[in-house]
């Protein structure tokens, strides 16, 4: 008995502590499964993440490659509706784009017909709105330009898998993009306005300066012609006087209109220096035949000085060289009571210096630094003593800047002043053929024995060139207008043509292209009260040899006719 209960006793042991096993196992395998579920979980938790990062790289480098792409497109080419239409298809490659618009107020630009692009299905943007705003899926980004809002972008968003700051960042930079492009655009075309609006305001300038050049050189020619013409008859002292004084006066009123066309020529850049060969004889003959009859009259002594180096031939702008020695001399004399006016010539480290010495009143070193700005005069008062426009030194400043030269000012209020001109010239050796045959004929040649047609439309420019021309025993044939001008240079035999630039019915410019076209072969020369280069190359291609400005003088025609009757003299 005591054994079976022992046997019992120790089977239920066995039964207890097997039931106590399936238990823990059953524990243990529970705590597994549970075990096993979380890692699960995470697995598909990190796996998620890991996809999530994935596509918001890929998002990232789709929106970096759209701004280089279209940065370069930008700067490249005008904005059109072509590029802004593919910029909002293009922000949709990527799947956390599902949509977008962009709208931008009508007439923003001209380049840009069209002021909406993209999914019309997203409903009508807000055109005020200040910042990016959220709307369920939908964002809406505003474009500023120039600190005014002129549109928007919206893009409808797939958010299942990431969060709205990351995509607003980049979605701003697409925009950043946009308004940088509109801005360009803006800016090209404000600089294409500008640009007409200062071509047009140039040409305003040039046509004007053109005008007023002719309207006013015209009498002029007409004022001094008579007078030139009336010193040369026999008149009363009284008369002589009163002659004098109108020749005077309209040299005055020649220097005051070259200077005020001039100095607007040059700040209209209508103004060029033109370089051709010329004689130191030449230069300073014309200065003498200016100013020593000035001088004479204002008692004072004038010598022009050349240096032993001085080279013999230059080739520069003579005129504007000229220009230089009127003006400095000019003011020298006017401004010089007593004792003298010199002017020293010299060669030194190739450049060719001149100096025009005075012992005239002087100018103070206060007036110095305003001496050059036009319409500047030392003497302002209305008492002043000495009459001017106050262009010659702004004039002069500016010729020698053009020429790469230097001037400078030593003066002694009281004892006089000197100005001192540097400008680098380009020597010439020898000068051509045609130069020394024209010299040579010219001091021989018969001007007599040259047959003149003049075609001028004014009939006191036609009495005032006849009368010149009748100087030299010349009897010219007279046209006033290019038709007629046309039919007598097509039916009979002239060595010279003055050809009147503007004239009705027909102009000189057409008038001479017709003849040359016809193999007309004689020489022509403008007759023009146009001082400006683009009258002046108009002259030149339509056909004529050269060019006689207005004023002119008997001694200029007689030039003129040295000068083209060289190869008439040379055939007789």
């Amino acid at each position: 008995m005591s054994l079976e209960t022992a046997m019992e006793r120790k089977l239920k042991r066995q039964v207890a502590a097997r039931k106590e096993a399936e238990r823990l196992l059953e524990q243990k395998s529970l705590e597994l499964y549970e075990s096993n579920q979380q890692l699960e979980c995470a697995l598909r938790q990190l796996e998620k993440r890991s996809k999530a990062n994935l596509r918001r790289i890929e998002f990232q480098e789709q929106i970096d490659n759209l701004l280089i792409d279209f940065g370069r497109t930008f700067l490249r080419n005008d904005l059109d509706d072509v590029m802004l239409s593919e910029l909002t298809s293009n922000v949709t490659n990527s799947y956390l784009i599902e949509a977008s618009r962009l709208i931008l107020p009508p007439r923003l630009l001209p380049e840009l017909v069209r002021c909406d692009y993209g999914d019309e299905s997203i409903s009508s943007l807000d055109l005020e709105l200040q910042e990016p705003c959220w709307n369920g899926n939908l964002l809406t980004v505003p474009l500023e330009v120039e600190q005014v809002i002129v549109g928007s972008l919206v893009v409808k968003v797939n958010l299942s898998e990431q969060d709205c700051d990351f995509i607003q960042s980049q979605i701003l930079l697409v925009t950043d993009l946009i308004c940088s492009a509109l801005t360009h655009q803006l800016a090209i075309n404000q600089n294409i306005e500008s640009r007409q609006r200062a071509e047009e305001s140039e040409r305003a300038t040039r046509d004007f300066v053109a005008m007023i050049n002719h309207e006013l050189r015209t009498p002029l020619n007409g004022l001094l012609g008579s007078a030139e013409l009336i010193s040369d008859t026999e008149l009363t002292k009284p008369q002589r006087e009163l002659v004098n004084n109108l020749s005077q006066s309209g040299e005055f009123l020649r220097t005051i209109i070259n200077d005020l066309l001039d100095y607007s020529k040059i700040n209209a850049g209508m103004l060029e220096i033109i370089p051709k060969k010329f004689a130191l004889n030449d230069l300073r003959n014309t200065i003498d035949s200016i100013f020593t009859n000035r001088a004479m009259e204002k008692q004072l002594q004038f010598n022009v000085e050349v240096a032993a180096n001085v080279p013999c031939h230059f080739k520069g702008d003579l005129e504007r060289i000229t220009q230089l020695f009127v003006n400095l001399i000019g003011n020298a004399i006017k401004f010089t009571e007593h004792g003298y006016v010199k002017v020293n010539i010299k060669w030194h480290n190739d450049l060719f210096v001149f100096s025009v010495e005075d012992t005239g009143v002087g100018i103070p070193d206060s007036a110095h630094k305003n001496l050059f700005q036009p319409f500047t005069q030392v003497d302002r008062s209305s008492s002043r003593n000495y009459e001017g426009t106050g262009l010659g030194l702004a004039i002069c400043r500016k010729l020698i800047a053009m020429m790469n030269g230097e001037i400078d000012i030593a003066s002694v209020v009281g004892q006089g002043t000197i100005f001192t001109v540097s400008i680098p010239l380009e020597v010439v050796e020898v000068m051509d053929l045609s130069v020394h045959i024209t010299e040579k004929i010219g001091s021989d040649i018969e001007l007599s024995r040259l047959k003149v047609l003049v075609v001028d439309d004014i009939k006191m420019n036609q009495i005032i060139i006849q009368q010149m021309l009748r100087k030299f025993e010349i009897e010219p044939e007279i046209a006033s207008n290019g038709v007629e001008g046309l039919e007598l240079a097509s039916t009979s035999e002239y060595d010279v043509v003055f050809m009147d630039c503007r004239m009705p019915v027909m102009d000189g410019f057409e008038a001479t292209q017709t003849l040359r076209e016809k193999g007309y072969n004689k020489s022509i020369v403008a007759l023009t009260a146009g001082t400006t280069l683009e009258e002046r190359e108009r002259c030149i291609q339509c056909g004529m040899d050269d060019i006689l400005s207005k004023p002119y003088t008997a001694n200029d025609l007689k030039e003129v006719l040295k000068k083209w009757g060289v190869a008439v003299i040379g055939s007789i």
